[in-house]
C-alpha cells in the first residue's frame, strides 16, 4: 500500500516539476535605465535648471550624467518600492540628468518608470520659473515581454512665459 500511495503522489507531483528541470524561462539581471526627455518652449532664456520630481525623489543641478541618489519616501508597505522584501535588495531610487542643450533634457530613472512627474524651470538663484505636473507614457524600446527592459517616455514639453 506503501508503494502505492508513492506512486500515486508522483504522477501528481510530475507534471508540476517538469517546468523546473530546465524549461522555465531565466530572465537577465535587472539593469535598465528608463529615460524621458523634456523640452522647454515659450520663453527659456532665464532658466538654469530643469528639475523632475517623482513621489520618491528629485533631481539636483548638474549639466552632465550625475547619478541622484536618495531614500525612498514613498515606499509600499511590506517592501522598499523595487519589488524587494523589507531588508532583501537596494532602498535608493536613483535619477539622472543629463542638459543636452539649452532647451533640452534628458532624465533617467533606475528600475523605475513613473506614471506622473512634477516638473520645475528654475533660474539661477534657484526661483521657480513655472511649475507643471505631467503624466509620462512609457514604450518599451528593449528586453521581452517575459522579462521587461528599458522604456522611453514621450518627450514633455514644459512652457516658461517670459520674465519681466
Amino acid at each position: 500500500m506503501t508503494l502505492r500511495r508513492s506512486l500515486a503522489w508522483l504522477t501528481v507531483l510530475l507534471p508540476a516539476l517538469a517546468p523546473v528541470s530546465g524549461c522555465a524561462r531565466v530572465c537577465p539581471a535587472i539593469a535598465w535605465t528608463h529615460f524621458v526627455t523634456v523640452v522647454l518652449d515659450g520663453d527659456p532664456r532665464n532658466v538654469s535648471w530643469v528639475q523632475l520630481c517623482t513621489p520618491a525623489a528629485c533631481s539636483r543641478p548638474g549639466e552632465s550624467p550625475v547619478p541622484q541618489t536618495v531614500l525612498p519616501s514613498a515606499a509600499p508597505s511590506g517592501a522598499n518600492g523595487l519589488g524587494f522584501p523589507p531588508g532583501g535588495g537596494p532602498t535608493v531610487r536613483r535619477i539622472t540628468v543629463e542638459k543636452m542643450g539649452p532647451e533640452r533634457w534628458r532624465f533617467g530613472f533606475d528600475v523605475d518608470a513613473p506614471g506622473s512627474v512634477t516638473l520645475r524651470a528654475l533660474d539661477a538663484r534657484g526661483k521657480t520659473l513655472t511649475e507643471q505636473k505631467m503624466s509620462l507614457v512609457w514604450q518599451r524600446t528593449g528586453g521581452t515581454d517575459e522579462c521587461g527592459g528599458p522604456e522611453t517616455a514621450s518627450p514633455v514639453t514644459l512652457t516658461v512665459k517670459a520674465q519681466r
